[in-house]
C-alpha cells in the first residue's frame, strides 16, 4: 500500500485546518482497524478506540521533553523508540529540539511501521533503523546502547501488562548508556496495578520523576 502522504490534494490540506480529514482506512498486521487522518496539516493515526500519533502535537512526549534539559536532548546520539506509531516522538525531537540522533524504531504492526518510514523520509528525516518486532522480544536480544529510550506502547487505551513487569524494565535499563534518559508513557486504569508498576520503576530507577497529565502518567528516569 502506497503511503497516503503522497496523495493529498491542496484542497484536502486546506480542509484539514478546519476538521480532521480521513485519508485512508486499513487493517494492520496487528490491528483490526487503522484510520489515517490529516489534521492541521499533520498526520494522525487512530485505532478503533485510541489516538496513536498526532505529529509534533503528540502531547505525552511534548510534556515529557519539557522536563528534560534542552542540552540533554540536543546531545542525544542514539535513541530507541519502543512503540513507533507514525513517528511523533521523532518529529518532536527533530523539529522542536533540533536533535538528529540515530533512531532505532521498534513497531509491532508492519503497516504502521511502513507508513511511519515513508512519511518520515518524505519529511527529510534520516538515520532511521526500523525493526518490525515485539518490543519485549527486541529488548532481550538487542546489543545497542542508547542515550534516550522512549516507551510508548499501548493496545487501545491500556499498556499491556508485560511492559510493566520487572523483566521488561530491567531489559530496557540494560540498553541505556551511563547518564542516559528513560521515558515511559503510561495510562492509569487501575490504581492497584499502577502502584505495583510504580513500585517496580522506583526499585529500578531510584531517581524517577512522575508527571500526571489527565489519564496519562509520564515517568522520566536517569541511568
Amino acid at each position: 500500500m502506497f503511503h497516503p502522504f503522497f496523495k493529498i490534494s491542496p484542497l484536502k490540506r486546506l480542509i484539514s485546518y478546519l476538521i480532521p480529514v480521513t485519508v485512508a482506512n486499513s487493517s494492520g498486521s496487528q490491528n483490526r482497524h487503522l484510520e489515517f487522518m490529516l489534521y492541521r496539516n499533520q498526520w494522525q493515526l487512530a485505532t478503533e478506540d485510541a489516538l496513536y500519533s498526532d505529529g509534533t502535537r503528540y502531547e505525552p512526549f511534548r510534556v515529557a521533553f519539557k522536563h528534560v534539559p534542552k542540552a540533554t536532548l540536543a546531545g542525544i546520539k542514539d535513541c530507541l523508540i519502543l512503540g513507533t506509531g507514525l513517528g511523533s516522538i521523532v518529529q518532536i525531537l527533530t523539529g522542536k529540539y533540533k536533535s538528529t540522533p540515530n533512531f532505532t524504531l521498534v513497531e509491532y504492526d508492519e503497516i504502521i511501521l511502513k507508513w511511519a518510514l515513508e512519511s518520515l523520509n518524505a519529511m527529510g528525516i534520516k538515520k532511521l533503523k526500523p525493526h518490525c518486532d515485539d518490543a519485549e522480544s527486541f529488548v532481550t536480544k538487542d546489543k545497542g546502547k542508547y542515550d534516550l529510550i522512549c516507551v510508548d506502547i499501548f493496545i487501545g487505551r491500556e499498556v499491556p501488562v508485560q511492559f510493566t513487569k520487572m523483566d521488561f524494565l530491567v531489559a530496557t535499563k540494560r540498553l541505556l548508556k551511563p547518564g542516559g534518559t528513560w521515558i515511559m508513557n503510561y495510562i492509569v486504569n487501575d490504581s492497584k496495578e499502577t502502584m505495583q508498576f510504580l513500585g517496580n520503576i522506583k526499585s529500578l530507577f531510584p531517581d524517577v520523576e512522575v508527571i500526571e497529565k489527565n489519564q496519562n502518567m509520564l515517568l522520566i528516569a536517569k541511568h
